[in-house]
């Protein structure tokens, strides 16, 4: 079990909308007999990469977060810390200022960065994704924040698990306590953010998670690592001491009193999501390893929290284009006529 927290950011600087081409069969096709009037569009960013990291420097420095562990700039590594360096944000920055260019710097997708940081309650991942176009209505800067608890990263796992989970009132007191530790760190990122970077709004959100692993796993040699998902399955330095009783947490509850886990969400132990449940008894099947995928997936519900969605078509046009199918549909151009334009079959007089 571990928390994992989503700040969405929206700044105060100005945005152009753009017009893209559509991704649906239809739209493509009046796209196209329009010359581009009908178009998706987006919202495009005028920060720079330099500029907008300077302003999360002064935020986690300002927060004493000075570990950091990746900078990205569109998916290509300036600075990857694969041996925990302590307090090298600065190095980090000053490295990726120095190799972009100015044109790099304003003509960019997508920036990403990865810290970690840590205090009496938690082991921090943190996560900032910065995107230049994006869908309007979708805030471009979100921060994940992964917080495995510090206390079960030594010692005898399973006894500090058992006593985690001895009662539903000890359970609950817990996971309460932990909550708000959690959030009152989400709440100091949020308004160092505001101090330090213009916005219009910044919404935040709490998921408590739980990991159903496929398999049993006996030891920290066996986690194994997602580098495509990230996070706190990423493999990144120093992280298996602390995520390791999370792979095992849910195959202990299962074995001890019917705990009732209320409002969580779960995944296996590649990351990938199961699903959402309001409540689900820790002795039920599928907290058993060995219990098939089929019985997993149909045990969960919609994740009920809507984060960082875009806007919803307001336009007056005549006729809804998602209604003529996906991109994959392109029955409607297939079709042919024989028929010259003069029959009655397309209209002619």
């Amino acid at each position: 079990m571990y928390l994992e927290g989503i700040l969405t950011i929206d700044p105060s600087q100005l945005t152009e909308i753009k017009k893209v081409k559509p991704s649906k069969a239809f739209k493509k096709f009046f796209h196209h007999l329009t010359l581009g009037t009908i178009s998706d569009k987006q919202e495009r960013e005028t920060f720079t990469a330099v500029a907008i990291l300077q302003q999360f420097n002064a935020t986690f420095r300002g927060l004493n977060i000075t570990n950091i562990i990746k900078i990205a700039h569109d998916d290509i590594d300036f600075y990857h810390d694969r041996d925990g360096k302590k307090d090298d944000l600065k190095e980090a920055l000053d490295t990726y200022e120095i190799e972009i260019n100015e044109a790099m710097s304003i003509h960019f997708q997508q920036l990403k960065l990865v810290l970690e940081h840590e205090d009496n309650d938690f082991k921090y991942l943190i996560e900032v994704e910065i995107n230049r176009d994006h869908e309007v209505g979708v805030y471009p800067i979100v921060i994940k924040v992964s917080g495995l608890f510090k206390e079960f990263s030594h010692g005898n796992l399973k006894n500090k698990i058992n006593n985690a989970v001895s009662s539903q009132k000890v359970f609950d007191e817990f996971r309460d306590t932990k909550v708000k530790a959690f959030d009152y760190f989400l709440n100091r990122i949020k308004l160092k953010l505001k101090k330090e970077i213009e916005t219009d709004d910044i919404k935040s959100f709490i998921k408590n998670k739980l990991i159903l692993p496929k398999r049993k796993i006996q030891d920290k040699k066996e986690i194994p690592h997602n580098t495509q998902r990230g996070g706190v399955y990423g493999g990144y330095h120093g992280f298996d001491d602390y995520l390791f009783y999370s792979l095992i947490w849910s195959d202990i509850m299962h074995d001890s009193s019917p705990i009732l886990i209320k409002e969580s969400y779960y995944e296996n132990e590649d990351g990938e999501d199961l699903g959402y449940a309001n409540e689900l008894n820790a002795q039920d099947n599928i907290f058993d390893p060995e219990t098939d995928l089929e019985t997993v997936s149909s045990t969960f519900e919609n994740d009920p929290m809507v984060i960082n969605e875009p806007e919803a078509d307001s336009s007056s046009s005549w006729f809804d284009f998602d209604s003529w199918g996906s991109d994959s549909d392109s029955s409607f151009f297939d079709s042919s006529c024989s028929s010259c334009s003069s029959c009655s079959s397309c209209g002619g007089d």
